[in-house]
């Protein structure tokens, strides 16, 4: 990919350190095609376990050109991830809430 000269290249991604070593140099990718539980808290201290649900995308409060519907900046509560259920029912959760992202169990998707 061309750049300007006076750009600097990207740092390289370094793993993490968990209990003070270094995590092993594999990158891994989340593979949203198949099903997964999704775990949420939100403020009002109440939880949430979405079992074996596929990750659909998320809404945005701006439409295709770019533009703000219905005025002002995004807040947090405007964009909401879509989960699609077992029986194919669309889920909309605030992406605030979302703790961890777990594989779903063998034994537990559908027939």
């Amino acid at each position: 990919m061309w750049q300007w000269p006076w750009q600097k290249q990207p740092e390289p991604i370094r793993p993490p350190k968990v209990g003070g070593t270094r995590a092993p140099d594999r990158v891994l990718r989340i593979d949203f095609s198949r099903p997964h539980d999704f775990h949420f808290r939100f403020f009002s201290g109440g939880e949430c376990v979405l079992l074996a649900c596929i990750l659909d995308g998320f809404t945005t409060p701006v439409d295709d050109d770019g533009n703000q519907l219905g005025g002002g900046r995004e807040w947090g509560h405007d964009r909401w991830l879509v989960l699609r259920k077992p029986d194919g029912r669309r889920f909309y959760v605030q992406r605030e809430g979302l703790q961890f992202i777990e594989e779903t169990e063998h034994d537990r998707l559908p027939a």
